[in-house]
């Protein structure tokens, strides 16, 4: 059969011996383990007389190594070593061999339900997990292996339905006991799992709550005649115990300390002659039975789900201080009394202590006076309601002088019965480096594309050309010579300054284009025509740098160029109806005919380029377009914020917007 499937546990499983031999003396050795604990349960049985709860550990022992090993040395063993405790035990032939298969059918499902029905953490690190391996492990295969031995005992005969029905319920409850308790165990065992606590201290205290047990037990078992009360509040006692445990050590220590309670209770039995079997909760409980198994059985399961709980809890804490100690994320919150920083590593960035308020003032202080307006008034929007989620990014300053860039995500907290806001709970970001890796791209677009201006612009045919046209020109025409070199050597200067600036004022863009037109207009003569059409309140504006000189290079090479009489261009800069953005129009006759492989039209890296440029520079606010209208004509459309800052002194957009000057998309 097969073993444990792929990925059903985080750890890894022990070593397997290879070879018949060394099968065989596995198998001979968990059956000699399922005998033992097959032998400690008689013992356990006989000795507590309904103490706190028959229990048969094999049940946990068989589980956990069918788990670890496989079936196929599970199932041989544990037929074998309840075959023998049967035969020990003088049982009848018909229940020698044929109750053990009813331990197989309780660990065949078992197995089957935990591999295959669920995928489990053997670990045990969740509630989750924990809470799976219960319903999976520990109920289902009892039950129908006490149905199988009930219908064995129906077969005995001269058995009242009162006994089936102890016999169903006692075999229910042992094995699952024994599977609830045994089987965790011994898979921390089998796995070599470190048992102690972490800490000294913890050591000491575990030993405490271990003495603690060991003493409640010795009472309870070796002194006699002592009354109900007194015997119901120390088995309370050793409940409390084993809670305390599990709230304070969890699931590991847990099944240990509860495992040591099982065997102290036969073992201090056994030191007084004559008193195995006749310790009892009750003088004539034997009818009250079944209902202390039932308690027992949920106390330690109580105990055992508290202690899965706190591993849990112990795992998220971790969880969330290492991601509180990250230097990239901080985790805050605001109130009427100030603000709070619960990650370390940010407390330390700026410089702020254990302080466990920071005023309103020294959080303002530390943001960039560039972003402390929209800092200070998204914080009063969201507090307000006016704002359900505070979403920011701006520069704050650390305490070593340095400006990081941080990435605010913020939402109210709690509201008082008249909706007022009085606590906000937010994290911030540190986003510095993402920011400079998208500098670092727009610098290398705006490079490359400044660099294919450049190169379109002096190449060799282009130059060329320009000075064949000025030497024609010279001698008989020589203003336009003159005015030529001039507008020759502008466009080269300001390409060569501007190759380090990443905005131009889209007044020293046109001067740009204006100088470009010049020389094209010498060159191609009636064949070109062009016009530049921009409000003078949009000059100061700022836009990526020589977007629209290669827009309008891109016109003259694919559009006029390709035109035997020619065509017009037109540059058209204007902002549309709602005033939020600047339209740059780049309009050129001729048809549009895409780039292809092997073809020359429009469409090629420079485009990408500037799409990518404006996409990045406007932090996805932009976008670009191009595409043919009638005429036929090209029409190439750029859309750039627009910033209310760059407006001329004293000029504002009225309501209805700037008179003439928006555009229509």
């Amino acid at each position: 059969m097969d073993s444990q499937p792929t990925g059903l546990m985080s750890s890894s499983r022990p070593e397997e011996a290879t070879g018949l031999p060394h099968f065989l003396f596995q198998i001979g050795g968990i059956a000699v383990g399922v005998f033992l604990l097959s032998q400690a349960g008689e013992w356990f049985l006989k000795s507590s007389g309904g103490l706190l709860s028959p229990i048969w550990p094999a049940a946990g022992f068989a589980l956990a190594v069918a788990l670890l090993y496989g079936l196929e040395r599970a199932i041989p063993a544990v037929y074998l070593g309840s075959l023998a405790s049967n035969f020990l035990s003088g049982e009848p032939t018909v229940f020698l061999y044929a109750e053990p298969v009813g331990y197989l059918i309780a660990l065949l499902v078992g197995w089957v339900l935990v591999t295959r029905a669920a995928k489990i953490d053997l670990e045990f690190l969740s509630l989750e997990d924990f809470g799976k391996f219960v319903v999976l492990g520990c109920v289902p295969g009892p039950l129908l292996g006490a149905f199988y031995e009930a219908v064995l005992l129906s077969f005995s005969g001269h058995l009242s339905v009162s006994q089936m029905i102890t016999g169903f319920t006692g075999f229910i409850q042992t094995n699952a006991f024994g599977t609830l308790v045994f089987c965790p165990f011994f898979l921390f065992v089998l796995r070599r799992q470190d048992f102690r606590p972490q800490t000294r201290w913890g050591r000491y205290e575990l030993l405490g709550y271990m003495l603690g047990l060991a003493a409640l037990i010795f009472f309870l078992v070796h002194v006699s005649d002592i009354g109900l009360n007194l015997r119901l509040a120390v088995i309370g006692a050793t409940l409390v115990l084993s809670l305390a445990v599990a709230l304070q050590f969890g699931l590991r220590i847990t099944v240990l300390f509860q495992a040591l309670s099982i065997f102290l209770v036969p073992t201090f039995a056994a030191m007084v002659p004559g008193r195995i079997g006749d310790v009892r909760v009750l003088t004539s409980g034997a009818d009250l039975q079944p209902l202390v198994h039932l308690f027992a059985f949920l106390a330690s399961l109580g105990c055992l789900l508290a202690a899965a709980f706190h591993d849990d809890l112990a795992t998220l804490r971790l969880k969330f201080s290492l991601a509180m100690s990250s230097a990239n994320l901080c985790v805050w919150d605001w109130s009427s009394t100030g603000w709070s920083c619960y990650t370390p590593a940010w407390r330390e960035k700026f410089g702020v202590g254990f302080a466990k308020m920071i005023p309103d003032e020294a959080v303002l202080s530390m943001v960039h006076p560039d972003d402390a307006d929209a800092f200070r008034d998204n914080f009063r929007k969201l507090i307000s309601s006016e704002l359900s989620h505070w979403s920011q990014i701006c520069r704050m300053c650390t305490a070593d002088g340095n400006w990081v860039t941080v990435q605010i995500d913020a939402r109210p907290l709690r509201r008082t019965a008249d909706d007022a806001i009085t606590s906000v709970a937010g994290v911030m970001r540190d986003t510095t480096n993402e920011t400079e890796s998208v500098r670092n791209r727009i610098t290398a677009i705006e490079t490359e594309a400044q660099l294919r201006t450049l190169r379109s612009q002096i190449n060799p045919h282009f130059l060329f050309n320009a000075l064949n046209s000025i030497r024609a020109l010279i001698g008989r025409q020589d203003v336009k010579a003159k005015s030529m070199v001039t507008s020759l050597g502008s466009l080269l200067r300001e390409v060569l300054a501007g190759r380090d600036t990443k905005l131009f004022s889209i007044e020293k863009e046109l001067e740009i284009v204006r100088d470009y037109f010049q020389i094209e207009a010498i060159r191609f003569g009636e064949r070109i025509r062009y016009r530049i059409e921009c409000p003078p309140e949009l000059l100061p504006q700022r836009i990526p740098g020589l977007l629209i000189l290669t827009l309008v290079e891109n016109s003259v090479k694919h559009g006029i160029s390709k035109l035997e009489k020619g065509g017009a261009i037109d540059v058209l800069i204007g902002l549309t109806p709602e005033e939020t953005s600047i339209v740059v129009f780049v309009v050129n006759d001729g048809p549009l005919k895409p780039q292809t492989s092997g073809a020359d039209g429009y469409g090629g890296q420079g485009l990408e380029n500037v799409r990518e440029r404006i996409s990045l520079s406007t932090d996805g606010r932009g976008s670009f377009e191009i595409h043919e209208i009638p005429g036929p004509r090209v029409e190439a459309i750029a859309l750039l914020p627009f910033d209310m800052r760059y407006l001329p002194v004293g000029v504002r957009v009225p309501p209805d917007g700037l008179p003439g000057k928006t555009c229509e998309l």
